[in-house]
């Protein structure tokens, strides 16, 4: 059986799972199925795969005790359900986006702890991703002058040099290629290198404010007051928001600019406080 995070379709994803296990069993029927997840309605899994009734909330947990799917394939299910049942455009739009961030087929190579020289320099990520997208022909100073700030002629030749150094890009005829992706130090990593450069990309972020226009720069704040449980669950948003924003990235086409995002969540009181 394909993994369920192949399908954009749930009643496709449906009628295969049923395809195969009757293909491997025989005696497998719609009311096995029905039985297994505590449905009273024996009609109701073809009725839905037909199309002619949907999912309810409380529905969708019972197919998905009845396909056996885990904890991860029982949430995309959920979503690919919101998304293919959704009535307006706008809707769709937000599940789709949820189901583009729960997939994981999205290639991210962890830097190991030996190559976090990598992070010593703000941009070096930027110039990873700028020495890619644009045909600098070998010109430090000019690929130096597209970056923000602007960067001299060594800086270029000396970020360059180290991620050849690292394995991060490598040079094909006359253009430069990443070669992999997207990079990650991976998360909460104990790193001084890695905490030096959120510092640094923290200050750019600070300055930009003043010096980038709001139509090309987006900043804002949000004071919540949250309990443990809270936090945790905002922790666990970011963190699928963050997948979500990588696989944007992923398949944009006609890449032209770098962006570099932060996201800055941290306590302005006592941690546990009451009064």
């Amino acid at each position: 059986m394909q993994r369920i995070e192949f399908f954009t379709d749930y009643r496709q994803f449906l009628r295969d799972y049923y395809e195969e296990r009757k293909q491997l069993s025989r005696s497998f029927s719609y009311r096995q199925f029905c039985l297994k997840a505590d449905i009273r309605s024996p009609s109701l899994f073809l009725e839905v795969v037909e199309g002619r009734r949907n999912l309810t909330e409380t529905s969708v947990v019972q197919f998905a005790k009845g396909l056996g799917l885990d904890a991860k394939d029982s949430h995309y299910f959920s979503t690919l359900v919101k998304y293919n049942q959704a009535r307006d455009s706008k809707s769709k739009q937000k599940w789709f986006d949820e189901l583009r961030g729960l997939r994981s087929n999205l290639q991210i190579e962890l830097v190991p702890f030996d190559r976090h020289e990598y992070y010593a320099r703000w941009y070096f990520p930027v110039l990873r991703e700028l020495a890619c997208i644009t045909d600098w022909d070998g010109d430090h100073a000019a690929l130096g002058r597209l970056v923000r700030p602007t960067l001299g002629a060594r800086q270029v030749r000396d970020g360059i040099d180290l991620l050849v150094r690292l394995g991060f890009i490598e040079q094909v005829g006359n253009q430069w290629r990443q070669t992999a992706p997207a990079l990650t130090s991976g998360t909460e990593v104990d790193s001084l290198l890695v905490r030096s450069c959120n510092r640094q990309f923290a200050d750019l972020a600070a300055e930009a404010i003043d010096e980038v226009p709001p139509a090309h720069r987006d900043a804002s704040s949000m004071i919540v007051g949250i309990s443990t449980e809270g936090f945790r669950r905002i922790k666990e948003e970011i963190r699928s928001f963050k997948q979500r924003i990588a696989r944007i990235a992923e398949e944009d086409s006609g890449t032209d600019r770098v962006y570099a995002m932060s996201i800055q969540f941290v306590p302005h009181s006592v941690i546990g406080h009451s009064a």
